[in-house]
């Protein structure tokens, strides 16, 4: 039976900025690294894991996270979904805990849109 009550235990966010010096697992790292620390747990307490990004859709970026933060052998939902992509990420999670299936889940969406081509930058007349 699913529970009622469903708790987000920590949140971060980097700061909106180009960061040419970090790439999208940088990124993703450094607010995984702060939630998990805001909600007093680890990479390690995690049974899941719903990964957005809509920019960099096939590039497995929750595997590519993973990696970087050292913790590998739990599943990994990729997601893609327009401007609703982190939501969606989180509903994976959050799905999993209510269904039982985990205790604990991990919601993550990054992008970085410098350099896609979508900022004009100063060229348009």
């Amino acid at each position: 039976m699913a529970a009622d009550d469903l708790w987000i235990l920590g949140i971060h966010m980097t700061k909106f900025g180009k960061h040419p010096g970090q790439d999208l697992v940088d990124l993703a790292s450094e607010a995984v690294a702060g939630a998990l620390a805001d909600g007093g747990v680890t990479m390690a307490d995690m049974g899941v894991i719903g990964a957005g990004s809509l920019m960099a859709a096939s590039a497995g970026i929750g595997q590519q996270l993973q990696k970087q933060l050292g913790q590998t052998g739990i599943p990994v939902y990729n997601v893609a979904n327009a401007c609703a992509t982190g939501a969606t990420a989180l509903r994976v999670a959050a799905m999993a805990v209510k269904s039982g299936e985990v205790d604990m889940g991990l919601a993550f969406g990054v992008e970085k849109l410098s350099g896609a081509g979508l900022l004009a930058g100063g060229s348009r007349l």
